[in-house]
């Protein structure tokens, strides 16, 4: 069977998480992604490494996964011309460069989609090429501190950030949607298009359910984000479980397993509102969930069908048989970090298998092929590598 964006040709000169990861997902669906990097390498390879690893990075390995890679100076004007000539024979370009960047190499979506008019033009900036934030470089706490994601705070005030990479994360899923859409506007008019997004803009759209603001809300009345009837608990053994209560159906579902009947209508508790806003439920739920060990009380629960789940590290998710059985994990061969276990393919196709996933490539590791491909002759590769325009 076909992949579903087979014959796709996908230029990525992006570099870190973000961006690159868009491309990934293309790749994914088998989109051929050709993944061009600096003399020195992406900054994204130094990330996290060891030398067990072959001083590889574990996330470099998932995000740049089945892609070809080769490295051009593009400061060098035979380098600059190597991507331009990449970015005429593409269908998407890819990049995260400062506006004033691609302004001075000649690489907005202006410059490249006037030899390619059906190119699409994938731009991802920090914050958003407007404004006075518009060329600063940023990371994702930064992205998660302006969009109000550090809003919780421990008991002396300090913020707590999300825990998790909220905004590089999800950049890509957008991209890639975006680039779909473009596709597909393209088949209908054979012109390419721009699509962009930011992170800021991202970490602000992960949060879209909670910054609503009508204005007939009065302040300060929202249920707060942390709530005693879908809360993490301690168990008798030290584990952490977390029950979710939110309808009246489940909450007397919950209160009749705990041994709890006489709560169900109980009009400090018979509302959900009620409910949120009485902490009083801590403390009892927290005095009943401590007195079992935590398997014994996801058994219960769950014959009471009561959601709820474990609070698991993160290496005990690559063992959890609901992950193992969906294959939402995968395992590759790398040549120098050996096997590793990945994110699998997240969104699969009926009809349209994803490509198998492989190793990301090893530094400069597709150069020559590409430039062939290309229509650059041995001799002239050789002349590029002599003058240190390819590595």
């Amino acid at each position: 069977m076909r992949m579903a964006l087979e014959g796709i040709k996908v230029l990525d000169l992006a570099s870190m998480w973000a961006a690159p990861s868009a491309a990934m997902y293309l790749c994914d669906q088998g989109a051929d992604v050709i993944k061009v990097e600096p003399p020195q390498g992406d900054e994204a390879r130094r990330l996290f490494t060891h030398p067990k690893l072959g001083n590889e990075s574990p996330s470099f390995l998932v995000v740049n996964r089945n892609k070809r890679g080769i490295v051009v100076d593009l400061l060098q004007p035979q380098g600059l011309d190597i991507v331009k000539k990449l970015a005429q024979a593409s269908d998407v370009v890819v990049h995260n460069f400062r506006p004033k960047f691609t302004r001075r190499m000649g690489l907005t979506y202006d410059d490249l989609s006037a030899a390619n008019p059906g190119l699409i033009y994938v731009e991802l900036s920090a914050y958003g090429k407007r404004g006075p934030y518009a060329d600063r470089p940023g990371y994702d706490v930064l992205f998660q501190a302006l969009s109000g994601m550090l809003h919780r705070r421990l008991p002396d005030g300090t913020p707590i950030t999300a825990g998790v990479w909220a905004a590089d994360c999800s950049s890509p899923i957008a991209l890639a949607y975006g680039v779909a859409l473009a596709l597909l506007e393209r088949q209908r008019t054979g012109r390419g298009q721009k699509v962009e997004t930011s992170l800021l803009n991202m970490a602000i759209a992960m949060q879209f359910v909670d910054l609503v603001k009508p204005e007939a809300e009065p302040p300060g009345e929202r249920a707060p984000a942390t709530q005693p009837t879908f809360a993490p608990y301690r168990c008798a053994d030290g584990r952490w479980i977390i029950p979710v209560a939110l309808s009246d159906k489940e909450w007397a579902r919950l209160c009749t397993v705990l041994g709890l009947p006489h709560l169900i209508d109980d009009p400090r508790f018979a509302t959900a509102q009620a409910r949120t806003s009485n902490n009083e439920i801590f403390s009892i739920l927290e005095g009943i969930l401590g007195t079992k060990p935590r398997e014994e009380w996801l058994r219960l629960l769950e014959q009471g069908d009561v959601p709820c789940a474990p609070v698991l590290d993160r290496d005990e998710v690559f063992t959890l048989p609901q992950v193992i059985e969906n294959e939402m994990m995968v395992q590759i061969d790398h040549p120098t970090a050996g096997r590793t276990v990945m994110m699998n393919v997240p969104v699969k196709l009926s009809a349209n298998p994803p490509r198998p996933a492989g190793p990301s490539p090893l530094q400069g590791q597709h150069t020559d092929e590409v430039l062939g491909e290309l229509g650059y002759a041995k001799e002239a590769i050789a002349d590029l590598r002599a003058a240190g325009v390819i590595a």
